[in-house]
């Protein structure tokens, strides 16, 4: 249980809100102690005891003042908002808590002093408890009105990225080659494409058509050439000086007695790698 005091507790340092806050809790607490009478004052019998009423409101906006907007911004360490905890947050209360009860006391004892009213010293203090209450409900119902606003401005951002993202959904990388006669191309989204073959003049090009069947086209073009065009992939990697493969597609890398081989996934055949890019292939597939 007190491992849980240490847990963060959100520190309300908005100089504007704390001001209305104290504003509104001096004034709230003069009308509740006059008309509901808590403890069984009755602060209307005389004169004098509104005039104690008003003072103890003014020496609680003036309590609160201190120590919600003076010592915060003295004691900046100490009242860190990156390290505010639960733990903290009682301790300050229990702190204004005193302030207000010895307040509270030196004002009952003040006006019994001057003989304006006999005011039993410990019950006034207890009044002191009134003007935290209400301090930290108000607190309490700003922060609940700002975690709101902050989810309900999340959802908003968060719709309109998936609504970007639906209507201008991200460029899938693809693999573009024309042929040497300018005749012929061929256009794939680059993760349909298995593996790139040189063949002499040619190059053998394997992919997953839309009705996922493998599929192989001769294409008139040169292997470097190919090599160029693919230069900025990530995806479709040079494993042999003939042969270029798409690195996602790639089940294995096994050693056999003729060498390493690479197994893909959909082809019954695997395809030859160099010992040169066996370390490449070997930090990919871990």
């Amino acid at each position: 249980m007190f491992e849980n005091l240490n847990q963060p507790y959100s520190f309300n340092n908005n100089f504007k809100h704390n001001v209305r806050t104290i504003l509104l809790v001096s004034m709230g607490f003069i009308l509740i102690v006059l008309y509901i009478q808590p403890l069984g004052f009755n602060f209307l019998k005389s004169e004098h005891d509104g005039y104690f009423v008003l003072g103890a409101g003014l020496f609680t906006a003036a309590t609160l003042f201190l120590n919600t907007l003076i010592l915060p911004g003295i004691f900046t360490r100490m009242f860190n908002p990156a390290k505010w905890t639960i733990k903290k947050e009682l301790i300050w209360n229990l702190w204004m808590f005193s302030n207000l009860f010895l307040v509270f006391t030196f004002l009952a004892w003040l006006a019994k002093t001057l003989s304006y009213t006999d005011l039993p010293f410990f019950r006034t203090g207890a009044l002191s408890l009134l003007p935290l209450i209400l301090f930290n409900l108000i607190s309490y119902n700003h922060k609940l009105k700002m975690n709101v606003v902050n989810m309900i401005d999340s959802g908003k951002t968060w719709l309109k990225e998936e609504i970007n993202s639906f209507q201008n959904p991200p460029l899938q990388e693809s693999v573009n080659l024309v042929a040497e006669n300018k005749k012929q191309a061929f256009a794939e989204e680059v993760e349909r494409v298995l593996l790139i073959h040189s063949s002499g003049n040619y190059v053998e090009i394997y992919w997953i058509d839309r009705k996922l069947a493998v599929r192989k086209r001769l294409f008139r073009q040169s292997f470097t050439n190919v090599e160029k065009a693919l230069e900025s992939s990530d995806v479709m990697q040079k494993c042999h000086r003939c042969w270029m493969v798409n690195i996602n597609k790639v089940k294995k890398l096994k050693r056999t007695s003729s060498g390493y081989h690479l197994e893909l996934d959909r082809l019954e055949f695997t395809v030859p790698v160099s010992r040169n890019w066996v370390p490449t292939f070997k930090k990919e597939l871990n």
